[in-house]
């Protein structure tokens, strides 16, 4: 390895800490070693003066001291003792001062300073202890050194010596004894500083949280408006409907108390709600309208409607009672407008009307099958339904608004086959008709619609009722009640009620999964 260059003096210069030169530091070191050798130089100075004058120098001082007989020599002691105490005062008064300086250093945090007032005197732990051990020592050694010459008896230089022992085995024996103490008493200070520090960071964390969840707040409160505005609208619009359309046809007791009181509560906190956004205000009205809103859910008077009709059709599907008037009305409400006529005479039971058949819709086999479930015209026609093209004539005929008196004007010669006369054949034309319709309305309920129909009610897997268990929901929808004429008209109003929603396009299987969860 080549030899390295020599430093130049430039760079031994620059090698002091900060890039300050050695001699300043030097200079900086020198001071206090010089302060003491000059105090010795003015003590020995004075000395040196006395003796140049002719005063007794120490050394006869001590010899007065040391004659015998002399009493000088205690006292001598005791003025050192007295000198020795002042000594340690002053040190002490210096380490104070410098401990009192570090304490009024600006970078000491204000952990370190909570610290320090535990502490005697602000110092560190210990030095009281240490400089009281050195006093003692200090003092009493010396003492018993020269017992003897300074003439103390027995008993007091046994108390000195009991002091200097107990006082060096109390200050060795912690010493040496409290090394855990002091690291787990340290540990305890490490841990609680730890904890002070975890729970500022701990609330400064909730601040932040309950900051962001106020903005979340504050971002959210439009789209919370704006759902609890529709929300309103829905059942505002609802119940309005049922009080002013058919609160007056139903039978008393089925609109519960409080509903009209109720709507004017949420009428008028949805016009408190408009143009709100953001704001204190805005908070204000949301919370009112949100409780109107439950106010006029809890009084909707759509809920009694669903019970009343729930019992007029059989739980055939897992969705019980309520869920069986959801999935006829959700039907009618997703049908379209040819399949919804069919549906609202196929559930209400209402006479023909000649547009509820489409052209081509209704064949010759299919009016053959429906005949078999008519008795009366199964009976009268028994004898020629076989002829070629008797089918297709009678569909021709029942197709018109004056097929009674078409069939009678055919038939009615025949006694035997009508012996009712046209009130028969008026029966067994509404008979027929009827079966004709449920064959088209079957038709038009499919799994897709059904699911559809019932989405807002999220069911299980596995509880969408099928397409022949709906067909008998709706064929029992249009025969039942005829002992129930509370429930029946229930259930009509239900029926005329998704009439109205069509036109304003409002789901009632939402609102009764609103109202009835």
């Amino acid at each position: 390895m080549p030899p390295s260059a020599p430093a130049t003096p430039g760079e031994i210069t620059v090698s002091a800490p900060a890039g300050r030169p050695i001699a300043f530091e030097l200079l900086s070191i020198l001071p206090l070693p010089l302060r003491i050798l000059l105090t010795g130089a003015a003590i020995a100075a004075v000395l040196g003066a006395g003796v140049a004058l002719g005063l007794p120098g120490p050394e006869a001082l001590f010899a007065a001291f040391a004659a015998p007989g002399a009493t000088g020599l205690p006292a001598l002691i005791g003025m050192m003792i007295f000198l020795v105490g002042i000594g340690f005062a002053a040190f002490l008064w210096w380490l104070a001062a410098r401990s009192f300086a570090l304490v009024a250093n600006p970078a000491i945090g204000p952990e370190r300073l909570a610290g320090l007032r535990d502490l005697p005197l602000a110092l560190p732990e210990g030095t009281v202890r240490a400089l009281l051990a050195l006093i003692v020592g200090v003092i009493g050694l010396p003492l018993l050194l020269f017992s003897k010459t300074l003439g103390l008896t027995d008993a007091i230089a046994g108390y000195v010596n009991g002091i200097v022992t107990g006082v060096f085995g109390f200050y060795f024996g912690t010493r040496s004894t409290g090394a855990d103490a002091q690291n787990a008493r340290r540990a305890s200070e490490q841990l609680a500083e730890r904890e002070r520090a975890n729970g500022a960071l701990a609330a400064e964390a909730a601040a932040l949280l309950e900051k962001a969840e106020g903005a979340a707040r504050d971002a959210a409160l439009p789209g919370r408006i704006e759902a609890t505005k529709g929300s309103l609208a829905r059942h505002i619009e609802v119940a309005g409907l049922v009080l002013d359309e058919f609160g007056p046809l139903l039978p008393k007791g089925m609109i519960p108390e409080g509903a009209s009181q109720a709507l004017g509560k949420a009428r008028d906190a949805a016009a408190a709600l408009e143009g709100q956004q953001s704001g204190p205000g805005a908070e204000g009205a949301l919370k009112t309208a949100t409780d109107a809103l439950a106010g006029l859910i809890s009084a909707q008077p759509l809920a009694p409607l669903l019970r009343g009709a729930a019992s007029l059709l059989p739980a055939g599907t897992a969705l019980g009672p309520i869920g069986a008037v959801a999935t006829v009305i959700g039907l009618g409400w997703h049908f379209g407008a040819a399949e919804y006529q069919r549906w609202r005479a196929r559930v209400l039971a209402v006479p023909f009307a000649p547009q509820f058949f489409d052209a081509g819709l209704i064949t010759p086999s299919s009016a053959e099958l429906r005949m078999e479930s008519c008795p009366i015209f199964a009976r009268a026609f028994g004898d020629v339904k076989a002829r070629p093209g008797f089918f297709a004539d009678l569909i021709s005929k029942i197709s018109q608004d004056d097929a009674g008196a078409r069939l009678w004007a055919k038939y009615g010669a025949d006694a035997a086959r009508f012996p009712g006369g046209e009130a028969e054949i008026e029966a067994g034309l509404q008979e027929f008709r009827t079966a004709l319709l449920a064959d088209l309305s079957a038709r038009d309920a499919t799994p897709e619609k059904i699911a559809a129909a019932l989405a807002p009610l999220a069911p299980a897997p596995g509880a969408l009722p099928n397409v022949e268990q709906v067909n008998r929901l709706m064929d029992e929808a249009g025969k039942a009640g005829a002992g129930q004429p509370e429930a029946r008209a229930a259930f009509e109003a239900l029926v005329m009620l998704t009439g109205h929603l069509r036109d304003r396009k409002l789901d009632p299987v939402r609102l009764i999964a609103e109202v009835m969860p």
